[in-house]
């Protein structure tokens, strides 16, 4: 093999393979966060001559929002009924925040993503075919593959028998307050 045959099949791909590895694994800029050095100066406080008014209750911390419950799309009559495709649809919906939760990380704010599948009955389970994105605010491949193998991967109780359905779907993600879905 020539000098240059393994520049052009070893060296070249490594370094490609090297920079993208670097870029994926680099930090993210953490917050500044001010430690006082002292603690501060204690002030004596007078008696108070009235009992203390009751404090109020610590509230707890807040709560991410539930997820959004998109609306089903209608499917065409003598396929699958609604009830079935909203069955599909939860069996999707914690893989599909995982991987937007994970792109939020690299791609901070709400996204949303437009899916195309087909429902297909296999036996008495049902899956995923033919899955791909058709829209998306995240603009990261490593996000679209982890939605198609979420897709692809999932199974869901479905009526043996039913005619494959094809439908385009949309999944939002709005992190809330903390960085938490």
């Amino acid at each position: 093999m020539s000098g240059r045959a393994v520049f052009l099949w070893v060296v070249i791909p490594f370094v490609a393979l090297s920079v993208l590895a670097l870029w994926l694994t680099r930090d993210t800029p953490a917050e500044a966060v001010s430690v006082p050095t002292s603690p501060p100066p204690v002030t004596p406080r007078a008696r108070p001559t009235t009992p203390p008014a009751p404090e109020p209750p610590v509230a707890e911390p807040p709560r991410p929002p539930p997820p959004r419950e998109e609306p089903v799309p209608e499917p065409p009559p003598g396929t699958w009924d609604k009830e079935e495709v909203r069955v599909a649809l939860r069996s999707i919906q914690p893989l599909v925040r995982s991987c937007l939760l994970d792109a939020s990380v690299r791609h901070p704010g709400p996204h949303t993503v437009k899916l195309r599948f087909t429902l297909e009955a296999r036996g008495e389970r049902g899956g995923f075919g033919s899955p791909e994105v058709v829209e998306s605010t995240v603009q990261d491949p490593f996000v679209h593959a982890c939605l198609v193998d979420a897709l692809a991967d999932t199974q869901f109780s479905a009526p043996p028998g039913k005619a494959p359905l094809t439908l385009t779907h949309p999944f939002e993600f709005r992190p809330g307050k903390n960085g938490g879905p």
